[in-house]
């Protein structure tokens, strides 16, 4: 007899049934959910977007004016612009895509081109077609070119075409590095001086 008290008091504390306590439980975690969205539009981080962008991505939807950006505190490190975005297995294909590689001096080098295919996975940006890059006063054309996330390099693998006023640089295999700033060419430098007309 003394046992069923204790069974019945047990049963007041601990309410009807458990399911009613992992009912509140799902509850407080969607509202939890909806008050951190709301925070999270609120405050404005610039890393926002990108983490909606990406998230409909991977959901295999096709994205206007996609932009993935990568911040190291509040500073820009590299930004991925697009006029449209679509998932494509574990790549992100994008027409008109625009990159900006930010030099460790604030300097910004803009790359334009028709083609582009993001790999989050091996952290790589490909741009194909007309690609064109304007670093410090020189204008940088190629076919193909290569932003490597990780090691915050811009790569021209193949042939390349380096304007500046009155000077034209061919070669292949050239290297941007952000850190640095440094501009490299790892073979066959041509260099040519054009006179004005």
């Amino acid at each position: 007899m003394g046992l069923h008290p204790k069974i019945a008091a047990g049963k007041l504390m601990l309410g009807q049934s458990p399911f009613t306590y992992l009912k509140w439980a799902f509850f407080m975690l969607a509202i939890s959910s909806v008050l951190y969205t709301v925070v999270l539009l609120l405050s404005g981080k610039p890393g926002l977007q990108q983490a909606v962008d990406l998230a409909a991505l991977k959901a295999g939807s096709t994205i206007t004016n996609p932009d993935i950006t990568e911040y190291d505190g509040d500073k820009l490190v590299w930004r991925l612009q697009a006029d449209t975005a679509q998932e494509q297995g574990e790549v992100v294909n994008l027409v008109r895509p625009r990159l900006q590689m930010v030099l460790a001096s604030g300097e910004i080098v803009p790359v334009l081109a028709k083609h582009g295919v993001y790999d989050e996975h091996q952290q790589k940006v490909t741009l194909t077609g007309d690609v064109v890059a304007h670093y410090q006063a020189w204008t940088l054309t190629s076919s193909h070119m290569n932003y490597i996330q990780n090691k915050g390099e811009l790569i021209v693998p193949n042939h390349f075409v380096l304007v500046e006023e009155g000077i034209r640089v061919t070669g292949k295999d050239m290297r941007i590095y952000r850190d640095s700033g440094r501009l490299e060419v790892l073979q066959g430098v041509h260099m040519k001086i054009e006179e004005s007309p």
